[in-house]
C-alpha cells in the first residue's frame, strides 16, 4: 500500500522518502566493501622461522627484519621470530617447504648456501631451492678466513706446510662456512679439518675460545659483533684470506683469492661464481613454494618498502653494516637462484668434490 501510494504521488515527501532509502542503500553497501577490502594481514601474525641459532648473522638479521616488516604490510600484522637451527639450515628449509601452510603467514630467513646441497643432491635435501616463493634480499657479505694468532696458521702457505691440519668450526655441511673452508682447500690443495656439531656461529666463536676450534670462515660483517670486535683489539685473530675479488672495507690489508691461488688451483677458482653465489644475496628471505602470486606479491612489495625506511637502514647499519643500497627484489633473487642452480654435469662434478666431508 504505502509502495503503491509513494509510486504514484511525485510529492516532496516522496522524492525525500526516495533519498533516505538511496542513502540506506549506498551505506550499506560501502559497509559491505569496506568489509570485504579487509586487508588480509589485519590481525594475525607473520612467524619468521630462522635457520640458524640465536647470535648468528642470520638470525640478528631475521630479528631486525621482525622488528619493522609488520608496519610496511597493509594490515600492519604482528611478527613473531623463531630459531629452528640444525643441519646447516636444511632443518628449517625442509620443514617450511614441505610442512608450512602457504598462506603468507610463515617466511624463511634461508641459509643461503642450502642450494649447493641440492645440487650434490644430498640425500636430507627435501626441497627444491628454485620452488621457494622467494620475497627479496639485502646486503652483500663476502667470506673471509681467519684464526687464532695463537696457532701456527697466521698464512694459506703457513696452512699448506703444517703437519697438523687446521681446525675449522663448523655448524654442518650445509653452512656457508663448511663451503668456503672446502673450496679454499681444494684451490690451495691443503688438508683441513671441519669440526662438525656445532649449533650456530657463536658457538663456533665460543669453541674458537675454548680451543676446539683453530679457525673460522665466516662473512666479514662478522667482524664488527662481539667477541669478533673484541678479538681484532687485542690480537686474538689473524686474517689469513678474503674472497676479493674487491677487498672488503671491514677487514684489514689481506690477501684475496685471486691473488693467492696457484694455477693448478684455477678449476676451482672457476667454481666461485656459483659455489659463492649466495654472496651475492646475503640475507635471503622466502615463503613456501604454492602461496598465492597476489599475497607474494604483497610480501615483496612490504619488504621493499621497509628496506627504504630510513630507520630500518640505519638499524642495518649498524648491525649488518648494510650499505643501504645492495639488495636484490623478490624476482630478481628468483631469477639468479634458478640461474645459479641449474648448471650442467660437469659443474655439479666439481662442486662435488669440493663438498665433499674432510
Amino acid at each position: 500500500m504505502i509502495g503503491r501510494e509513494t509510486h504514484k504521488g511525485g510529492g516532496n515527501g516522496d522524492v525525500a522518502i526516495g533519498w533516505v532509502i538511496l542513502i540506506a542503500l549506498i551505506g550499506a553497501t560501502s559497509l559491505a566493501q569496506a568489509q570485504g577490502s579487509k586487508p588480509f594481514y589485519e590481525g594475525k601474525t607473520v612467524q619468521i622461522v630462522v635457520a640458524s641459532g640465536p647470535g648468528a648473522s642470520t638470525d640478528i638479521s631475521a630479528r631486525l627484519v621482525g622488528r619493522f616488516l609488520g608496519k610496511h604490510v597493509p594490515g600492519n600484522p604482528n611478527t613473531l621470530v623463531q630459531n629452528m637451527p640444525g643441519a646447516g639450515g636444511l632443518v628449517a628449509a625442509n620443514q617450511i617447504y614441505n610442512l608450512a601452510k602457504p598462506d603468507g603467514l610463515t617466511i624463511l630467513a634461508v641459509t643461503r648456501s642450502n642450494y649447493l646441497d641440492q645440487m650434490v643432491d644430498k640425500p636430507e635435501v627435501r626441497f627444491d631451492f628454485r620452488k621457494f616463493a622467494w620475497i627479496g634480499s639485502f646486503n652483500k657479505s663476502p667470506m673471509m678466513v681467519a684464526c687464532r694468532s695463537d696457532t701456527p696458521y697466521k698464512s694459506i702457505a703457513a696452512m699448506r706446510t703444517a703437519k697438523i691440519p687446521p681446525r675449522f668450526g663448523q655448524s654442518g655441511t650445509g653452512s656457508i662456512s663448511y663451503v668456503f673452508a672446502n673450496l679454499v682447500s681444494k684451490i690451495f690443495d691443503m688438508r683441513i679439518k671441519n669440526v662438525l656439531g656445532f649449533g650456530s656461529g657463536r658457538e663456533i666463536d665460543l669453541g674458537m675460545e675454548r680451543g676446539e676450534a683453530d679457525c673460522r670462515a665466516t662473512s666479514d660483517v662478522t667482524v664488527i659483533r662481539p667477541p669478533w670486535n673484541r678479538w681484532v683489539k687485542e690480537n686474538w685473530i689473524t686474517f689469513v684470506l678474503q674472497q676479493g675479488p674487491e677487498k672488503s672495507r671491514l677487514l684489514p690489508p689481506v690477501p684475496t683469492v685471486i691473488e693467492l691461488a696457484p694455477p693448478e688451483g684455477a678449476p676451482f677458482v672457476d667454481l666461485m661464481n656459483v659455489m659463492l653465489a649466495y654472496t651475492e644475496f646475503d640475507r635471503p628471505y622466502a615463503a613456501p613454494p604454492g602461496l598465492p602470486k597476489e599475497r607474494l606479491q604483497i610480501l615483496r612489495e612490504s619488504f621493499e618498502r621497509m628496506l627504504k625506511d630510513p630507520e630500518f637502514a640505519a638499524e642495518a647499519k649498524k648491525l649488518l653494516d648494510w650499505d643501504g643500497l645492495t639488495f636484490l627484489s623478490g624476482e630478481q633473487l628468483q631469477r639468479k637462484i634458478e640461474a645459479t642452480v641449474t648448471q650442467p654435469p660437469d659443474i655439479i662434478k666439481r662442486v662435488k668434490e669440493v663438498l665433499e666431508e674432510s
